[in-house]
């Protein structure tokens, strides 16, 4: 049954403002990985700096907002929601997380990253270009991703697009009161390809072009991960993928940096 608007303001209100924060911590590792691209950019723009980061924060929270409003009007249609954070902020009850399938996501996280790791290195560097400047980037910088990927981008991917796949292609079926695991499975495959996908600019500003080993290379170290986030939220809730996500970053930006560099 499909949940009132107001029961989704403070959802929406809560993401909102965690996206715009989001948006605010990546900035750092933003200008540390595409300082030559970000400052023609703005150069072109012939803007102030701090006019730049404003608008760009502005642009993650408005994307946010609409992600969410969409996401959070789908997801009760099609048996997908954020159980924990919703029952916390509209009741005041906190049920509290499943031990296991907390162990689930952090394990998952490390192994899935250390796979993504391993595949770059023995699989795919070979085949790469070599990158015209090497980005330097600290490993605080690195952290603060985690808010950014854990949040911003789960409610773009996940709580958005997924749901959005998820109720299109129900709206297919016979039935639309029973959607078959298969749906779900597809809607999580292509949320991932799709991210994947969406990584293709930067990949291109980091490296100066774009290669068959490229692509596959995005699709893969991208998709691995968001597969298994995807079947966080089909499972358990939003909130086990944001958890997820933010041990998988940094677990990449902080941690494998910090003991392969």
């Amino acid at each position: 049954m499909p949940i009132p608007i107001h029961k989704n303001r403070r959802l929406i209100l809560s993401l909102t403002l965690l996206g715009a924060f989001g948006g605010i911590t990546v900035f750092p590792y933003q200008m540390s990985m595409m300082s030559g691209g970000l400052s023609q950019t703005m150069d072109q723009a012939g803007l102030p700096f701090g006019v730049i980061i404003a608008l760009i924060v502005l642009q993650v929270t408005v994307m946010t907002l609409i992600a969410s409003w969409v996401g959070l009007s789908l997801a009760a249609k099609v048996g997908l929601d954020l159980p924990i954070w919703r029952s916390w902020l509209n009741e005041g009850r906190f049920i509290g997380f499943s031990k296991k399938w907390l162990v689930i996501s952090f394990l998952g996280s490390f192994v899935g990253t250390l796979l993504v790791l391993v595949l770059d290195i023995y699989l795919f560097q070979p085949f790469l270009p070599a990158i015209p400047v090497t980005p330097s980037v600290s490993l605080w910088k690195g952290a603060l991703t985690l808010f950014y990927g854990g949040i911003v981008e789960e409610v773009l991917v996940r709580l958005c697009l997924m749901t959005l796949l998820v109720w299109v292609f129900s709206r297919f079926l016979r039935s639309r009161t029973y959607i078959p695991a298969y749906l779900y499975g597809i809607a999580i495959i292509v949320a991932a390809l799709l991210f994947g996908l969406g990584h293709l600019p930067a990949t291109q500003t980091l490296f100066g072009e774009l290669t068959p080993a490229l692509i596959v290379r995005a699709l893969v170290s991208n998709g691995l991960l968001g597969i298994f986030f995807g079947y966080l939220y089909w499972k358990k809730g939003l909130e086990y993928a944001i958890l997820s996500h933010m041990v998988g970053d940094f677990f990449l930006h902080v941690v494998w940096p910090s003991i392969f560099s």
